[in-house]
């Protein structure tokens, strides 16, 4: 946005020379990101038009405006400190993709040839390996989220986080390989699977019945809010993932499990920036997957943004076909921006 928007907007909310708190959720919401002169934009009308502002309006707006230069600060400290890991974990890659090594991914499997070509060529040429927890510089005024609120957000995926690789975040659970989901669909396993919720109190748990069965190659959407007993339960029909999907910096496919839980933060539901576990990434979307072949790949919208701006990424479609996947005639990526 711009400053003339975060004017307008005090202007619109001051035509019946009076501004509610709800007005100024609009009027923050106005700037988008909330750069530097935008900042003072803020204060230097809200100083303008304060005889207009209701008192709780004039509480809220001083105290949002008081967090602006605190989120500001935050996130050029966490750049920073991702910055400086840049350095090891760029090394770490280049090391992974030596031609010739016998080298493996974070889940332990080897590394084909192809997919180290595929990897150094696209870096080489200017393709990004880059760490979901960057964040924006600059922060915004969510109110997405219920009561209105100042945040930053990652600069690659909005939900910029540091998740541990246990459980079912373990990288060697998250990856996607043939083998591994030719395993999965030809070995008769017992495990839960989702069967319905119970309500108590306020919330929702999953419940699960066990089952024998062989997976089922399948990879779609999965989305609930409620608490799952169970992180390595699947969905019905065998479904061991959800489509939330993402490329590592060493050429590895993963996505999160279909619990969209982890026992590390029972309470947090995964999303694809969770894949990143302090690793870097090469691409995040969504991925579909029906017996076993690949039938989608998506770009996610904060990456298609990038793109407009010149950002490179690799090619996710030559990288899953390197690994040896198989896929649907004519499979190509899908710009969700």
């Amino acid at each position: 946005m711009a400053v003339s928007d975060v004017k307008n907007a005090f202007r619109t909310a001051a035509q019946d020379r009076r501004i509610d708190a709800k007005e100024v959720d609009t009027i923050l919401t106005s700037a988008g990101s909330i750069s530097v002169d935008e900042e003072k934009a803020l204060k230097a009308e809200a100083d303008k038009f304060a005889g207009q502002m209701e008192p709780e309006a004039r509480r809220k707006m001083s105290e949002k405006l008081g967090e602006i230069s605190q989120y500001r600060s935050h996130a050029a400290n966490v750049n920073r400190r991702v910055e400086m890991e840049a350095v090891k974990l760029s090394a770490e890659v280049q090391k992974l993709h030596t031609a010739g090594a016998p080298t493996k991914t974070f889940g332990g499997s080897q590394i084909p040839e192809d997919v180290k070509k595929v990897v150094r060529d696209a870096l080489a040429g200017g393709a990004l390996a880059y760490d979901v927890r960057e964040l924006k510089p600059d922060p915004i005024y969510d109110t997405e989220h219920g009561e209105g609120h100042i945040t930053v957000e990652g600069k690659y995926n909005p939900y910029s986080q540091s998740q541990k690789a246990v459980d079912t975040m373990a990288f060697s659970f998250t990856e996607l390989t043939p083998k591994k989901i030719a395993d999965d669909m030809n070995t008769p396993q017992t495990f839960n699977v989702l069967k319905g919720y119970r309500t108590e109190g306020n919330n929702q748990i999953a419940e699960f019945e066990k089952v024998t069965m062989k997976g089922n190659g399948r990879i779609t959407e999965l989305y609930d809010e409620a608490s799952w007993p169970d992180t390595h339960a699947r969905a019905q029909g065998g479904q061991k993932y959800a489509s939330n999907f993402a490329i590592l910096a060493d050429g590895s496919m993963h996505a999160v499990p279909a619990s969209r839980r982890t026992s590390a933060e029972p309470w947090r539901i995964l999303t694809t920036a969770s894949l990143g576990r302090d690793k870097q990434m090469l691409f995040n979307g969504h991925l579909h997957m029906e017996n076993g072949v690949v039938t989608y790949v998506g770009m996610s919208g904060r990456l298609c943004k990038q793109q407009e701006k010149g950002a490179k990424f690799v090619d996710p479609i030559a990288l899953i076909k390197a690994w040896g996947f198989k896929t649907a005639p004519g499979l190509s990526v899908t710009n969700e921006g």
